[in-house]
């Protein structure tokens, strides 16, 4: 009896650790302020550039052709990190956060692995439309 119950125990704070171990690594939310800003600057910078494909993005999500008449804010709903974070083409190290900002009705998320790209921007609901950065080689 006293065996089942060390076990149980056990097994229970495995599973605890396991948990924490994987929240951990679920990529939250990064909300430092240089990291935003940062992110802030790239969105806009991004979004708002005079290229084709970016006036047909920002057409087609109805956003303003003037990044002055957007609001751009930052997104601390973890939930919403997480699932921008898994759309990445590369896996996130353990503990890394994502700075989100929502510009208009698309987010981007600023890849916190620069030397893989950028970030990338989705759609309202999360949907990927647009990944952002140089070529990888694989």
């Amino acid at each position: 009896m006293k065996t089942t119950v060390v076990l149980a125990t056990a097994l229970a704070l495995s599973a605890i650790a396991l948990s924490a171990r994987a929240a951990k690594a679920q990529a939250p939310c990064a909300t430092t302020p240089s990291l935003v800003d940062s992110a802030r600057v790239e969105a806009t910078s991004i979004l708002f550039a005079d290229r084709p494909l970016l006036t047909e993005l920002r057409r087609d999500q109805r956003i303003p052709s003037s990044a002055a008449q957007v609001a751009v804010s930052v997104i601390r709903d973890a939930a919403v990190c997480r699932r921008l974070a898994a759309q990445f083409d590369h896996a996130l190290s353990p503990g890394a956060s994502v700075a989100v900002v929502r510009v208009g009705s698309v987010f981007y998320a600023r890849d916190p692995d620069q030397h893989h790209a950028t970030g990338i921007i989705a759609d309202s609901t999360l949907h990927l439309l647009l990944r952002v950065g140089a070529a990888i080689d694989k």
